[in-house]
């Protein structure tokens, strides 16, 4: 048409979008954005998502004979045992371990008349299983102390306590427990976790393994946590609460005497 002109005009950005400083400025944004969502997702994946996984320690316990010297020995090998227990920190951080321990006790079995095993099993029942054609009866406890002296296990390392206990003549099995108490944080130094007392183990007039919370710098000086109350009270509120990941590992394992008495 006359007066139409030839072509449309070329589409022109605002001066201001062209400028070399705006340029310079969306840049720098994308640095800082990319950045950003770096440094998120490595806390996130690397600290706060281990942060609150549960701590994994895995135990394995084996109690084997110990093969006789044969220079007159007086105790009986076959009485003999040698009492392995292994801790390996499963997870991806370091674990923190309070004072842990470990006790032996022997059990005895006795024949008994098969018809009187539904009787037995209405219950309660324990720890030690009920067999139809025997009664099953725990000696007292043989042995105990403290098991692992390290205050820490690293991601994937694994750790062991080797100890050599004696059995008395008669005995069936064996049960062996162990508790190994955990934390995900390292606890503060001066023993200030606890009142200024640290974690130690012990028994009741009963036979129950109770928690000690003992000065260190007086052994002999101790709160017996003899109930559910004391212990919850004086020990577990203050570990749940600078951890709330804190766990107690417990574990019991009984193991046959092939070859005893």
């Amino acid at each position: 048409m006359p007066g139409a002109r030839g072509g449309k005009e070329a589409f022109r950005l605002p001066g201001w979008m062209r400028s070399p400083s705006l340029h310079e400025w969306v840049r720098t944004l994308g640095i800082i954005i990319a950045a950003s969502w770096g440094i998120y997702t490595f806390i996130w994946k690397e600290i706060y998502v281990p942060s609150q996984a549960p701590a994994s320690i895995s135990l394995q316990i084996s109690l084997t004979p110990i093969v006789g010297d044969g220079k007159g020995d007086p105790t009986p090998p076959s009485l003999q045992r040698e009492l392995k227990v292994s801790a390996t920190n499963a997870s991806n951080r370091r674990l923190y371990l309070l004072s842990s321990f470990w006790e032996l006790f022997p059990i005895r079995r006795q024949a008994m008349d098969r018809s009187t095993f539904a009787e037995r099993v209405q219950g309660p029942l324990d720890a030690i299983h009920v067999e139809r054609g025997a009664v099953l009866q725990p000696y007292p406890t043989e042995a105990a102390g403290k098991l692992f002296l390290d205050d820490h296990i690293n991601p994937g390392e694994t750790i062991h306590r080797s100890l050599i206990v004696t059995l008395p003549s008669g005995a069936y099995a064996a049960q062996v427990d162990v508790l190994v108490p955990v934390l995900t944080r390292e606890p503060p130094r001066g023993h200030g976790l606890l009142g200024g007392r640290v974690l130690e183990w012990g028994y009741d007039r009963s036979d129950m393994v109770i928690p000690l919370l003992c000065r260190e710098t007086n052994p002999g000086d101790c709160l017996r946590l003899d109930d559910a109350v004391k212990q919850d009270l004086a020990m577990d509120r203050k570990l749940k609460a600078f951890d709330p990941n804190y766990f107690l590992n417990e574990q019991s394992v009984q193991v046959g005497l092939s070859g005893g008495s």
